[in-house]
């Protein structure tokens, strides 16, 4: 398994591992402290991270190139 993305807010990395899920590549959501009484306005100060399985890195790391750029201000 390898890290493709790492957010401080749970919310960010719901939508990349939506994205992830979306585009056929499955994936893990760790954290050390997942809140269950509301996931969104939490925040995990070593943050959340996104896992794929080593044969997806590739293509995992593009989409979240992709995020990435279409959510800059």
């Amino acid at each position: 398994m390898k890290t493709v993305f790492t957010a401080a807010f749970q919310e960010d990395a719901i939508v990349v591992r939506s994205l992830l899920q979306s585009a056929g590549i499955p994936s893990e959501m760790l954290s050390d402290t997942m809140l269950d009484v509301n996931p969104f306005y939490s925040i995990d100060v070593k943050g959340v991270n996104i896992m794929v399985p080593d044969e997806f890195e590739e293509d995992a790391r593009a989409l979240v190139v992709d995020y990435k750029s279409r959510t800059k201000e």
